[in-house]
């Protein structure tokens, strides 16, 4: 099926489709054109130049601690492969990474890692000298429990289920507490349960959901779990998981939080001067702090501020340092110390040979406020890559589509795929009649109007302002009508909705709503490698995949 143009879809901003289609406009933000594979190689040349000088560690202190790691993880065999390539100079990551989304979270997590292995492969293909390895970064710091803790599904009733996990089954007020350490408890059997009950059982649910049983059991850490379920779906192709939450993580990373501590308000200066260029004609995505860094203190995560003094403050707690308790704690105990979403880029590149970052529209905005921020630091900013966009068609959208004609892009237009709808299955076509009706109306009163004038000019001008409002409610009353149509199609109708549930749930694109539990119980996990293999990591519009591979080879 063929991709669809960003701009013919919703919720892209201008920003992103700028990105895609005129990168000229946005090249000062960013330092290479990630469509240009000239331009990545000259990224992995200078990384290769400034990676290692600009480090108080050397390549196999990192990947001693990615083997131990990926060992708690259950990965495969070339993923250690891919770990011990990293000792080499010649060897470069290509990185993405998320949030620890319960079941891998929304789809798209699967295709950013997904898209990770494939720009790997595609770069030591295209140049031999060097060797790319993809690595996940795991975002385990990361305290917004709410945005993690739920899945969608669609259920076995047809309708969009959101299920939510809480530990100790009861919702708090506020989270603070890294989720990545956050213990599972008895309630994750819950809602595994929920998840499974929600679907129609099919000849893939016991190895699915054995799998998720697996990995999300009482005791195991968030982000042990996320890791294992991870590697059991991608199976063994390589990719590399970084927990930076890890203490021996922290210790390496001391330098940049030391620099963050001793130079602000430098990287705030450095985004809000970028953000001055860019809101020029695009909406920033990033509000820098004075201090782009957490603390974490008795197991919650606190935004550091500064105070007068030299004294240094937890946001929203009591607690507060001086200048020397704060260095002091930083040399003994950097563990307690956390990025923000201005800190993070730099971290992660300071830690990892990164020649690309595959992100989303939303990290591709950010990215173009940190252009200056990885100065600050004295880091090499990589390539930004796009990761793809990809809605999976099932057999009865699919046949929806080609029965009534309809391109995929129409359907975010529900009220002109109605009216296109109607018009294949009524004799009575409203938009024409209503097209027509205003036509001839409109030619009647100017005839008459110009009539009246010879009477009064003035007392026309009002005829004439009435004349238009009536004009107007026309368009209400076509509306009605067509809506009176639509319930006397209902069954069309409903087909409509169940259409839109899976396209364009709550008006939000499938990649970014469901979760992938839902096509795996339904096609197997075969439709990962079918993912794997019939995206195109270089193709930077929507692209379309069938569900079922007999539908593909159809078409």
């Amino acid at each position: 099926m063929n991709p669809i143009p960003y701009r013919l879809l919703p919720s892209y901003s201008e920003l992103f489709l700028d990105y895609i289609n005129n990168f000229d406009n946005l090249r000062k933000f960013f330092e290479y054109d990630y469509g240009n594979l000239e331009e990545i190689f000259k990224c992995t040349e200078l990384k290769k130049e400034s990676y290692q000088s600009g480090r108080h560690f050397f390549r196999n202190d990192l990947t001693a601690i990615l083997k131990e790691q990926n060992t708690g993880f259950c990965s495969g065999e070339k993923t250690f492969e891919n770990i011990q390539l990293l000792e080499s100079h010649d060897a470069f990551a290509v990185v993405t990474g998320q949030q620890l989304g319960l079941l891998s979270g929304p789809f798209y997590t699967i295709l950013k890692a997904l898209n990770t292995i494939q720009l790997s492969a595609i770069l030591t293909e295209k140049f031999p000298g060097y060797k790319f390895v993809p690595v996940f970064w795991l975002e385990s710091d990361d305290h917004d429990f709410r945005e993690i803790n739920n899945i969608n599904l669609i259920s076995k009733e047809n309708e969009i289920k959101n299920i939510k996990y809480f530990d100790n089954g009861t919702e708090h007020e506020k989270y603070l507490k890294p989720a990545g350490k956050i213990i599972l408890d008895v309630f994750i059997d819950s809602f595994v349960n929920e998840a499974e009950e929600s679907l129609n059982k099919t000849d893939f649910s016991d190895d699915i959901f054995g799998k998720i049983k697996d990995a999300y059991v009482p005791g195991k850490e968030m982000r042990t779990a996320f890791a294992e379920f991870m590697n059991s779906l991608l199976k063994d192709k390589g990719l590399v998981f970084i927990d930076p939450s890890d203490d021996k993580i922290k210790n390496l990373l001391k330098p940049v939080f030391e620099k963050e501590l001793k130079t602000f308000p430098f990287s705030c200066e450095a985004v809000i001067n970028t953000t001055v260029d860019l809101e020029e004609k695009f909406s920033a995505q990033v509000k820098p702090k004075a201090i782009n860094l957490f603390y974490i203190h008795e197991g919650n995560r606190y935004l550091l501020e500064p105070r007068d003094n030299n004294i240094f403050a937890l946001k929203n707690s009591r607690q507060k340092f001086s200048s020397e308790e704060l260095f002091s704690i930083l040399d003994s105990n950097p563990e307690r110390f956390s990025w923000n979403v201005v800190t993070r880029p730099v971290c992660q590149d300071y830690l990892l040979p990164t020649v690309a970052y595959i992100g989303g529209p939303s990290e591709i905005a950010y990215f173009a406020q940190l252009r200056e921020v990885y100065k600050v630091f004295g880091v090499e900013m990589p390539v930004i890559f796009p990761r793809t966009s990809v809605t999976i068609i099932e057999n009865r959208v699919l046949n929806f589509l080609e029965k009534n004609k309809i391109e995929f892009q129409e359907l975010f237009s529900e009220k002109e795929v109605i009216r296109k709808l109607l018009k294949n299955v009524s004799s009575t076509d409203t938009d024409d009649i209503f097209v027509r009706m205003k036509e001839e109306l409109t030619a009647l009163f100017y005839f008459y109007e110009r009539e009246l004038n010879k009477v009064d000019v003035n007392q026309t001008v009002n005829f004439s302002k009435r004349n238009s409002q009536f004009l107007d409610s026309l368009d209400v009353a076509k509306e009605k009508y067509i809506s009176i149509q639509t319930k006397q199609n209902e069954v069309l109708s409903n087909q409509l909705k169940k259409v839109l549930m899976n396209i364009y749930p709550g008006e939000v694109m499938q990649e970014r709503c469901l979760n992938i539990v839902y096509f795996l119980n339904k096609y197997g996990e075969g439709l990962i490698d079918r993912l794997y293999d019939e995206v195109n990591v270089f193709e930077f519009s929507h692209q379309l995949v069938t569900a079922d591979k007999s539908a593909s080879e159809n078409n």
